[in-house]
């Protein structure tokens, strides 16, 4: 569910790509800590990097558009999207709680990029929310099962709906 948000300026709006970088950097971090394949930490690793890069995208877009330098980020829960996840405790959540957080952020990018009068600020978050959808892309990508290798989960419930059958 995508947070309702009626009028917003575009500092305020920077202010909230920024935090939404820090919360996905944040969330890629501990999920990667999850992980004992090398090959998923550096996936993590590396969208983690990749939302470090987009805040310091942001932090200039924000001194572009206002004038002013950012001196600290607690930007706190009026520049928070409240629809983001935690990372999970468990390995066999991360990938649905990902690509639920990138879309929730894509979202956010697309809805504010219709919204702003500066072109060059509806442009960067066009750009930011393409960027989320090769995120997603990348994890979908990388974690997809092989062809013919059935979940285990729906092996077990076509079991069950067998024995229930019968």
């Amino acid at each position: 569910m995508t947070q309702k948000i009626a009028a917003i300026d575009a500092d305020d709006a920077i202010k909230i790509a920024l935090q939404c970088a820090m919360d996905m950097n944040q969330f890629y971090t501990q999920a990667s800590s999850l992980i004992d394949d090398d090959d998923a930490k550096a996936i993590f690793a590396g969208l983690a990097e990749k939302h470090m890069k987009t805040k310091a995208r942001l932090i200039k877009a924000y001194s572009l558009v206002s004038g002013k330098k950012i001196l600290y980020l607690h930007l706190g829960k009026k520049h928070r999207l409240n629809t983001l996840v935690a990372c999970p405790d468990e390995t066999f959540d991360l990938l649905e709680a990902a690509k639920k957080n990138e879309n929730e952020v894509s979202t956010y990018f697309l809805m504010i990029s219709r919204r702003l009068f500066s072109v060059q600020v509806r442009t960067l978050f066009r750009e930011l929310a393409l960027e989320c959808e090769q995120h997603i892309a990348i994890l979908e990508s990388t974690f997809a099962k092989p062809d013919g290798e059935e979940d285990e989960e729906s092996d077990k419930s076509t079991a069950l709906q067998a024995v229930a059958g019968t």
